[in-house]
């Protein structure tokens, strides 16, 4: 093949792959988020924190400190103009989505035309109180927006909600430097319990030491001029994470008695140390979750992690539903239906239960009625 027929070929083959995308954007739409019920606009905005106390484990770089992008929904002004796109960068991001829920890229390219609900940087409401903090964990491959549904909801209603990327757990966090970190938590092949432990204990110390990291650096910052930060009340602080992420908020509120409540999405407890396990927690906990998972280990450890509690602790399971749909997954398209990677439990439904459900648990323990 000549130079000449190479460059048709390739423009050809671009201009391919460019109307395929187009088509398949018409013929699997993405939907916008389902707007919030709460009375409040909600402003959102994301920042990069660096933990100097800690290194990175998942590196051997020197000097390399835990660092962390956050994202943070609150109650805002009147706002105008469009919304935020769900997904930032997008283009970096859909190729990290895909290899996390098996589905190629072509069938989820029209997730960068979601619209959120919130506004990015908008002015906050200073309503003369500070608001209750919840903070969100992701799960394995997930990432922080993953649950922007639930995250807009409580800031609607008078929260300030804070998601994390955990850097290397998540699919891939982006810094504000324009650095990034990959995917490397995953594992290949069937892992003996040692190896299993060796994996899974010193990620899930990182992630909720990432947890009381945060409520550190409020701390901090709230010490300065700053009066964004100081619109948190740290005496008022619920955790709530799916998969991994709903382990990492359980192992936090076993060891930072400045937690006020838990919840766990679908939450994978058989990585939860068992000497948390035997003692239980002692703040108010639900989880919520499917009817069945892979390994019965994990329903018989959450069983006992409630039995063992010495707080209200309430196990709910929803039939007709899968691991992802305690993600934004299944509100997006029909198309995480006919794939497999949501249950047969209307998504409506489904969203509705999710927000009620914790909104009444936070509203009933951490505000002030």
């Amino acid at each position: 093949m000549n130079r000449i027929s190479f460059i048709i070929f390739y423009c050809f083959c671009c201009i391919f792959i460019y109307s395929c995308g187009a088509v398949m954007s018409k013929l699997v739409p993405f939907e916008n988020l389902p707007i919030p019920s709460g009375n409040y606009k909600v402003g959102t905005r994301v920042d990069t924190w660096v933990d100097t106390d800690r290194y990175e484990w998942f590196t051997s770089t020197p000097e390399d400190y835990r660092k962390i992008v956050v994202q943070v929904w609150y109650p805002a002004t009147s706002v105008s103009g469009p919304s935020a796109l769900y997904l930032d960068q997008w283009k970096r991001r859909i190729g990290p989505i895909s290899e996390q829920i098996d589905v190629p890229k072509i069938f989820i390219h029209s997730i960068k035309n979601v619209q959120s609900n919130s506004f990015l940087n908008a002015e906050a409401i200073n309503i003369g109180s500070p608001y209750p903090l919840i903070i969100f964990s992701h799960g394995l491959g997930g990432m922080r927006m993953q649950n922007t549904i639930q995250m807009e909801e409580l800031a609607s209603h008078g929260y300030i909600a804070l998601a994390i990327d955990h850097a290397y757990d998540a699919n891939i966090t982006l810094f504000d430097d324009g650095t990034i970190a990959d995917y490397r938590s995953g594992s290949e092949g069937e892992l003996t319990v040692e190896e299993f432990w060796d994996l899974r204990l010193p990620q899930i110390t990182t992630r909720g030491e990432d947890v009381s990291f945060i409520l550190d650096h409020l701390e901090h910052l709230q010490k300065s001029e700053n009066s964004f930060w100081k619109l948190i009340d740290l005496n008022r602080v619920g955790v709530m994470g799916h998969s991994f992420g709903g382990a990492t908020s359980i192992v936090a509120s076993s060891r930072d008695q400045r937690l006020d409540v838990c919840i766990a999405l679908d939450g994978w407890i058989v990585p939860i140390p068992s000497s948390i396990i035997q003692i239980g927690l002692n703040i108010p906990f639900l989880y919520i979750g499917r009817p069945k998972w892979d390994t019965p280990l994990n329903y018989l450890k959450l069983d006992t992690l409630i039995s063992t509690s010495s707080a209200y602790s309430e196990k709910l399971i929803l039939p007709g539903t899968r691991h992802f749909d305690y993600s934004d997954t299944p509100q997006f398209s029909s198309l995480a239906r006919n794939v497999g990677v949501s249950g047969k439990m209307s998504s409506d439904a489904l969203r509705d239960t999710l927000n009620t459900r914790m909104l009444n648990l936070f509203n009933e323990y951490l505000m002030n009625y």
